[in-house]
């Protein structure tokens, strides 16, 4: 049974109506419950062939969130955030479920997590299902494919081809396309001599397809070459790669680092990864997410998460107020990057950044743990 997450007061708090589904309560229930009243009940629920337009909801209508990792976090509270804020419906009902697949991180593991998520689908009987990321996607979205119940997703890497899920009539969202020309000028822009770029990940599935757009899109920006793709799967093996960049590497590209296995087993918590990097690392780097900066990645033109939840709101809006069908409206990627720079690692590292780079980003001054006393 998993430890739920609590939110500070400072924190993200979902609006009254809002309930956490992760909590060990519901976990009880939930586990007594059978797959296939999962899988049959919302179709029976809604009462109408997949084929039918989804009727208005425009007063209260339920809306299930189920975020593959979990909540505090920037990434999946932005995302909520602005998912809420462009549905724009203030007497919606909110069930949220925390999949938490960086420490559910086997297979098993996240399909137990979907199963779950499943079975409160089929209990609670929402009118549209949010999924943020691709692990909801995968567990969530797939058994639900060509049934009445909406779906609208965001912050997907994976193509629709890949998930199994090109033309499902009742699926619609929004994908994550990484900046990446953009988020290697900027590196050029502190860092004119770096040419050898590094890129290490873990062994995220969805970070196949984020590698490959890396492959070729790197390729454009004249002065960068690849010198190694490493995926790895513990943390000792990441700490091994990472120092050995210092002989082979001039920059560092940081994807997946959110599985990487302990010594004595488990997850390492993503920001002691990050902490240790900027401890043990002298190489410039950079990343794709607002929230490594702030964990000590030089720079980044970030997914804007809060774009993400954005669009896919708006897409939720267009299905229950204005009552069109989810395969009416087309699945797109957001084009907004945020150029982002931690002038904390730029002092640790000895660089100085220009002052036009600074006006036009976001500048982090501090390490996150700074802010903590830790």
């Amino acid at each position: 049974m998993m430890t739920p997450y609590r939110r500070d007061a400072s924190e993200f708090m979902p609006p009254p109506t809002t309930e956490r589904a992760s909590d060990p309560p519901n976990h009880r229930r939930l586990r007594r419950r059978a797959l296939g009243l999962a899988l049959a009940t919302p179709v029976a629920a809604l009462g109408q062939p997949a084929s039918a337009p989804p009727r208005p909801v425009a007063l209260a209508p339920r809306i299930l969130h189920v975020m593959s990792f979990e909540s505090p976090w920037r990434w999946t509270d932005g995302q909520f955030d602005g998912f809420r804020e462009t549905l724009a419906l203030p007497q919606a009902q909110w069930k949220v479920f925390e999949m938490d697949t960086k420490r559910h991180r086997t297979d098993e593991a996240k399909a137990e997590r979907g199963r779950l998520a499943l079975e409160l689908i089929g209990q609670w009987k929402p009118d549209l299902v949010y999924l943020s990321d691709d692990d909801a996607v995968a567990h969530v979205a797939r058994p639900l494919a060509g049934q009445p119940l909406p779906i609208v997703f965001s912050g997907v890497n994976r193509d629709l081809d890949l998930h199994g899920l090109r033309g499902a009539p009742n699926i619609t969202g929004v994908l994550e396309r990484e900046h990446v020309s953009m988020t290697l000028r900027l590196l050029q822009g502190i860092v004119p001599e770096a040419h050898r770029l590094a890129v290490i990940s873990d062994h995220g599935s969805y970070w196949d397809t984020v590698i490959g757009r890396v492959r070729e899109r790197a390729n454009r920006v004249p002065g960068f070459t690849l010198a190694s793709v490493d995926r790895v799967a513990t943390f000792a093996e990441f700490q091994r790669t990472v120092l050995g960049y210092a002989r082979s590497a001039d920059a560092v590209l940081y994807l997946g680092v959110l599985t990487l296995t302990a010594a004595q087993g488990g997850t390492v918590p993503y920001p002691e990864v990050a902490r240790w990097v900027t401890e043990h690392s002298r190489l410039p780097d950079a990343s794709f997410w607002i929230d490594r900066v702030h964990h000590g990645t030089l720079v980044s033109m970030t997914v804007s998460e809060l774009e993400q939840g954005r669009a896919a709101g708006r897409l939720a809006r267009a299905i229950l107020v204005d009552g069109q069908t989810p395969s009416s409206l087309p699945v797109e990627a957001t084009t907004k990057g945020h150029p982002a720079i931690s002038l904390a690692r730029a002092r640790q590292l000895g660089l100085s950044v220009r002052a036009r780079l600074l006006l036009s980003s976001e500048v982090v001054r501090q390490f996150a743990w700074d802010n903590k006393g830790v």
